[in-house]
């Protein structure tokens, strides 16, 4: 969600403009900016209420415990509607197996999916008996994670892709930097139309990082690890319906409790956001997007009425140009 929302329209265009000045792709990502914008101002708080800009002091970072060579259990919230769902699914499985090392635990939290799926016996399955929601999910898996002991907890989502290094970069951080709590890292795109470029240059799921520093505001649960005394004193908050703004509520609560959170540049994850050659498809899957983080955001507006003041301390995340992608070659992910 690194959208500049508190900003009108040509503020943020300016913005852009400024920062992509020599980019060969500045006019066409300007274009859908304008369209991402639109879309979010329109459902998101914008349209019921002013932004409120009250100062929200930081407290001071707690040092966390972590021990060397930590338990790790890593989190996926599934809820699969279609054959394509489980497509994903199976992709991000297979590139679970190739993680060096892998997680001790991988817990699934079916959210009570339309369709059945066979999971992997080795992994530890929790079947919701309604669908609650993607944060009601990532509850009921990081308390597994604490019921096995669990010192570090990842998480991930169903229609994501992990690096072979994932886990390995997770336990580097928490190892070398005993004021990080939380680490998030780079969420590639793994569609290669226009689409998935302008995601990467506007860094929707890379979180939003304080200026001049290597602390986050916050990241996105499709590359998150926490750990355990952050599990056992906040949970994702459920009255959040979809997946939009759950994530942001949760580490900006985290941040507020003293707890930081660190950007790992190397700890990378694809994310699928759905595109194929299908002009109009793209379309509606881009406007949904924003439609559902414009919504969420006017709900964490609801819960801390101060957020806006701690974005303004923050910059986006451009994906790097570095070429992960060969990494994933042997995945087979269909899209």
């Amino acid at each position: 969600m690194s959208s500049i929302s508190n900003l009108p329209y040509g503020k943020v265009l300016d913005y852009w403009y400024e920062k992509l000045r020599h980019h060969p792709f500045r006019n066409k990502f300007l274009l859908t900016k304008l369209l991402e914008v639109i879309v979010f101002k329109f459902y998101g708080a914008s349209k019921s209420s002013s932004p409120i800009f009250e100062e929200v002091p930081l407290p001071q970072r707690q040092r966390q415990s972590i021990p060397e060579n930590p338990t790790f259990s890593l989190v996926i919230p599934v809820f699969l509607r279609t054959a394509k769902d489980g497509n994903k699914l199976e992709a991000l499985f297979q590139s679970i197996k190739e993680l060096n090392p892998g997680p001790d635990h991988v817990i699934v939290v079916d959210d009570s999916s339309p369709i059945k799926f066979n999971y992997p016996k080795n992994f530890h399955l929790i079947e919701q008996e309604q669908n609650l929601g993607p944060a009601a999910a990532r509850n009921a898996g990081k308390n597994k994670a604490l019921e096995f002991n669990s010192e570090v907890i990842g998480f991930t989502d169903s229609d994501c892709l992990l690096t072979s290094n994932w886990v390995s970069e997770v336990m580097k951080v928490f190892s070398q930097d005993k004021f990080c709590s939380i680490i998030s890292g780079h969420t590639r795109s793994f569609d290669k139309n226009w689409f998935g470029k302008y995601h990467d240059l506007n860094g929707t799921l890379n979180g939003r990082k304080f200026k001049e520093s290597q602390n986050l505001l916050y990241g996105t649960t499709a590359n998150l690890a926490i750990g355990a005394p952050i599990a056992r004193v906040l949970d994702f908050n459920e009255h959040f319906p979809s997946a939009a703004g759950e994530d942001i509520e949760f580490c900006v609560k985290a941040i507020l409790s003293g707890f930081a959170i660190r950007f790992n540049p190397q700890m990378v994850v694809f994310h699928n956001y759905g595109y194929n050659k299908n002009i109009l498809h793209n379309g509606l899957c881009f406007f949904r997007q924003f439609k559902r983080y414009g919504e969420g955001e006017r709900r964490l507006l609801e819960v801390i009425p101060g957020y806006y003041h701690l974005f303004d301390q923050t910059e986006e995340i451009v994906v790097s140009e570095q070429n992960e992608f060969r990494t994933l070659k042997r995945s087979g992910y269909n899209k």
